[in-house]
């Protein structure tokens, strides 16, 4: 048997490619390309839309006719100040360069608000659940406290 038959010099499964840039590459850094702007896109317009929308649920849920009438109206105005304070600090990082100490506080602050809004979202869920699931039990508890 020849094996000089059975070897196909026209073979293209074995395409030779340049070592600085090849089609892989160029695919895979193009898609990068494009989800790192759909990232900047979506994170200015979330920032665009957030900060006045949490600077106004803030106002609305701190109004005093409105926490006075109804407890939950606290957790829901820590929260929209809770992602004002994230979107604000991902914005000044953004805009100011990272140096030193402001770059571990701005760190430090990020990663607290957004371990506090998980913790804001599940007391304020217990709280609905225990005026919902007991709603005579909590009334009569909040008589005795007025009294």
């Amino acid at each position: 048997m020849n094996f000089s038959e059975l070897i196909n010099e026209h073979n293209a499964t074995f395409e030779q490619y340049d070592v600085n840039e090849t089609e892989q590459q160029r695919e895979l850094l193009g898609g990068f390309a494009i989800s790192y702007t759909l990232n900047n896109v979506f994170e200015y317009v979330s920032m665009t839309l957030g900060i006045p929308g949490n600077i106004l649920s803030a106002i609305v849920w701190l109004r005093l006719h409105v926490t006075g009438k109804n407890s939950s109206a606290v957790y829901l105005a820590a929260l929209a100040i809770n992602d004002l304070v994230y979107l604000l600090i991902i914005l000044s990082y953004r805009m100011i360069e990272c140096v030193g100490w402001l770059c571990y506080c701005c760190d430090f602050l990020s990663t607290c608000t957004a371990h506090l809004e998980p913790l804001l979202v599940l007391c304020f869920s217990v709280e609905r659940l225990i005026a919902i699931s007991c709603p005579l039990q909590v009334r009569c508890m909040r008589l005795y406290v007025l009294v």
